[in-house]
């Protein structure tokens, strides 16, 4: 009479037992630490209760799976694994996983696990199931059990619709005497979820054999396949599979191995799935798990990897800015899962993902320029991947999904090599659409991933210079020189250009014309009567070309919907521009400004913090244009929130030696502090050094940057002066000082000192010219593009505002324009007890 194993809670009827008692077997399966196996609870009878019993991963569980797949992966063969290709081997895997706690593991898409321990105990005298009813247990040998499931796919070919599953007994242990002639059998269930597509079962499923023959070959396999029936899209089907021992003996006693709902798999045949170029593949998968993409920053991917853990664990620090906390999902730490969006060519989802990919785009024209891709050599890469439910369209509410995505330009064959990766991912763990995987960011050797902080430790050691440094002394300052009446015709006659503006830099272009570079900037025109109206247009960043007494005014957007030459990155930011020069490259000569990025953050007119800062690139061939003028590239330069750099640059052509220096101020309401950096030429994209002689002199990274000078402005200058330098700056020492001051050193690096006095503001405060207390001056430095040959007189323009922010006829900025306009003077300077020498070549 047929004794089916005990597993489980539930008996069969008992058979009568003869009176002489007969012989019996049992087969218990335990988990290996002897210990009972779970009970599933009851067996799923629907699609919808199967997908609740799938398996349920913490990170946690998600980390110690890939943590072990990673050191079994350098033995593991590449691709998916056919189904006929079972090596012995390969149940180590399923033998040394971690099943922290659980009867069975999904290791991957792929590979479904479980191990116990079998026992088989030949009984005696039985006259009832064993082991009660007198039964006399007189042996038993022990297995070891593991099984593995194994998902099968295959080009062109629907019967690759199947799955495997393998169990092996081994390391048989011999208690007592048991009967070895005993037979054992092992058989299979496979159940379809899916009407239409029956859950169809191999020839020669399964196996029957004696213990002994068991002991010498434990292995049994069985075989099931899918058919794409009636099933529609994907033509997805869900199966289960069961598992039940028996023993050939007198009475049945009814177990399972693998109960129902403990493991099942699921078949497609999505045409998107290209197996390996352009053939539709059909295949079989476990879906109980979340997938992972190890991804291994190898030589031609490091660009893409580095941008990708930059995203999951530095959101803040990537492109589009946020006001709040970037919340970008992806990695293991992190819990939230990415979903694959997939679908055929012109489907619903083939456009989603389209969308995905245009709004990626759309955020590297606005973060890094309008040729951002550098002649075709760069592309832009986007995480999460524009094929994912949480890519830059699709992830989330449209409101809320602005900036929880990043974008960076990427040398193409390093993105395009890193596509072709996540798409061998995608076939291999056969990802279709609404499967759910997390990417893992591993070094090059599949260790763990060193991050991508700046590399510290000293650049370059200090050269301090020699010179006879002297105190300056200040004489013939000149007010309402060049070229403040051209400004003022200017804002007077223009119907659309520059009224007002602050900032106020400038540079000097090829051809002899002056740029002049301004921040926020009122467009015209004036009324009649010279005040302003209150339909003014004010943009964040604008040029002016100056030819002769001829004005141009350069910026963004349209006539009638102008925007700033910087289009801001996000909602609530904006662009301030700093100092700029020229940089040529082969035969063409570009314009490079700095800019720095703010945002806001409360409802008051001072809840605005600074972000990070900029190096935009512009062509000078299109500076004749009065709008549309874009920069070509933008260049994200290392930035500590809080610390603007382009304060004021000294061109290589004035420093002596050879290096571009910048300059930038660590803010603060009082005793603002100067930083410096400097790059060898005149391209401000090329690497950074910063300034910090206590640590050594040129340090690496610009956390290392040291604050040198206090009480300089948020905008000054550093010009040559008597075979030096000198700094000229208004003074932060105390709030909305109309003091302008200057200090000299021999290096372009310091230490400044020798202060002296150059200019008090007159226009600030109650007391001032305007005599209103809204009034403030700022923003003071010396221009060298109208500094002949080194010599004065110098040329130092400073801007004055009001605080009185009110879109209101009787608003400060719109009864009096004048208040929002730069002021320019002429001193001359000289050593004290000497004659200004030249500066250095």
């Amino acid at each position: 009479m047929l004794i089916v194993a005990f597993l489980s809670s539930l008996i069969a009827p008992v058979a009568q037992a003869q009176d002489s008692g007969e012989r019996a077997g049992q087969f218990v399966v335990t988990n290996p630490d002897g210990a009972p196996l779970k009970n599933p609870g009851k067996p799923p009878r629907t699609l919808e209760e199967r997908k609740k019993r799938l398996q349920k991963e913490t990170s946690e569980q998600v980390h110690a799976r890939s943590d072990y797949l990673n050191k079994i992966r350098k033995n593991e063969k590449v691709g998916p694994r056919l189904a006929g290709d079972f090596p012995p081997a390969a149940m180590t895997e399923c033998y040394d996983a971690d099943y922290n706690g659980a009867d069975a593991v999904t290791l991957s898409h792929r590979k479904w696990c479980k191990k116990a321990l079998g026992s088989y105990s030949s009984y005696e005298n039985c006259k009832g199931p064993p082991p009660g009813n007198g039964c006399v247990e007189i042996g038993s040998v022990q297995f070891r059990i593991g099984i593995m499931g194994q998902g099968y796919q295959d080009k062109n070919d629907r019967s690759a619709r199947k799955a495997r599953y393998w169990m092996m007994l081994d390391q048989p242990r011999i208690f007592g005497a048991p009967r070895l002639t005993d037979q054992l059998g092992f058989t299979g269930l496979c159940r379809s979820f899916n009407p239409g597509a029956a859950c169809d079962a191999a020839a020669g499923n399964g196996r029957i054999d004696s213990i002994a023959g068991w002991m010498q070959a434990g292995y049994v396999d069985w075989e099931y396949s899918s058919p794409e029936g009636s099933l529609s899209g994907d033509k997805i089907a869900h199966t289960e599979f069961t598992l039940n021992s028996t023993v050939f003996q007198e009475y049945p006693v009814p177990g399972i191995v693998i109960p129902p709902g403990e493991a099942g798999f699921r078949c497609d045949s999505a045409t998107y799935m290209k197996w390996p170029v352009n053939v539709p593949s059909y295949g079989c998968v476990f879906d109980g798990v979340t997938s992972i993409w190890n991804f291994k920053a190898e030589p031609d991917v490091a660009q893409t990897a580095k941008h990708v853990w930059t995203a999951q664990f530095r959101p803040n620090s990537t492109r589009p800015p946020t006001v709040g906390d970037k919340d970008i999902p992806g990695s293991i730490q992190s819990g939230e899962s990415l979903e694959r969006l997939a679908g055929a060519t012109g489907s619903e989802n083939d456009v989603l993902h389209e969308k995905n990919r245009k709004k990626s785009v759309a955020a590297c024209v606005t973060n890094f320029g309008k040729s951002y891709s550098k002649e075709k050599t760069l592309d832009c890469d986007e995480y999460p991947m524009a094929s994912t439910r949480e890519g830059a369209s699709t992830g989330g509410a449209e409101e809320d999904s602005t900036g929880h995505f990043s974008v960076r330009p990427l040398t193409s064959g390093d993105n395009q090599a890193a596509g072709r990766l996540l798409n061998t991912f995608y076939l291999d763990e056969r990802i279709i659409n609404t499967d759910t995987f997390f990417v893992n960011v591993l070094a090059a050797d599949g260790g763990k991933y060193p991050g991508v902080d700046e590399p510290g430790g000293v650049s370059a050691p200090v050269s301090n210079r020699s010179c006879d440094l002297r105190q300056p002394e200040i004489h013939d300052v000149r007010t309402g020189a060049a070229p403040e009446k051209t400004f003022l015709n200017y804002a007077k006659n223009t119907p659309d250009g520059w009224t007002g503006g602050d900032s106020t830099f400038s540079v000097k272009l090829p051809d002899g014309r002056i740029l002049w570079l301004f921040s926020d900037t009122f467009l015209g025109p004036l009324n009649s009567n010279g005040t302003r109206p209150t339909s003014s247009q004010l943009v964040n960043s604008t040029f002016v070309v100056q030819n002769g007494d001829q004005m141009t005014t350069l910026r963004g957007g349209t006539k009638t919907k102008p925007e700033g030459l910087m289009k801001p990155a996000a909602d609530k930011h904006w662009y301030w521009l700093g100092d700029g020069q020229l940089h040529k490259e082969g035969n063409t000569t570009y314009l490079q400004v700095i800019f720095q990025e703010y945002y806001k953050f409360g409802p008051d007119n001072w809840d605005f913090k600074h972000k990070a800062n900029f190096v935009a690139t512009f062509s000078l061939n299109d500076l004749g244009t009065a709008h549309g003028h874009e920069p070509m590239y933008i260049e994200p330069v290392p930035s500590t929130p809080g610390v603007g750099w382009g304060s004021a640059l000294l061109p290589a052509s004035l420093s002596g030696d050879g290096y571009t220096y910048i300059y930038g101020v660590d803010d603060a309401p009082l005793n603002k502090k100067m930083r410096i950096a400097r790059v060898k030429g005149t391209d401000l994209t090329d690497k950074w050094e910063y300034y910090n002689p206590g640590a050594g002199g040129w340090m690496r990274s610009e956390k290392q940057a040291a604050n040198v000078h206090t009480g300089i402005a948020n905008e000054y200058s550093v010009t040559p002066w008597n075979g030096g330098f000198m700094v000229v700056s208004q003074t932060s020492t105390e709030g909305f000082s109309g003091q302008i001051k200057a200090s000299v050193s021999c290096s372009p690096h310091g230490p400044f000192q020798l202060e002296t006095d150059v200019y008090r503001m007159p226009e600030p405060g109650p007391w001032g010219s305007y005599l209103n207390p809204n009034v403030i001056s700022y923003n003071a430095h010396v221009h060298r593009t109208m500094l002949p040959d080194g010599f004065g007189p110098y040329t130092l323009s400073y801007n004055v505002n009001s605080m009185d922010n009110r879109v209101d006829p009787s608003g400060d900025h719109y009864s009096d324009p004048s208040i929002y306009k730069p002021r320019f003077i002429t001193f001359q300077t000289s050593p004290r007890g000497g004659t200004i020498r030249p500066p250095a070549r």
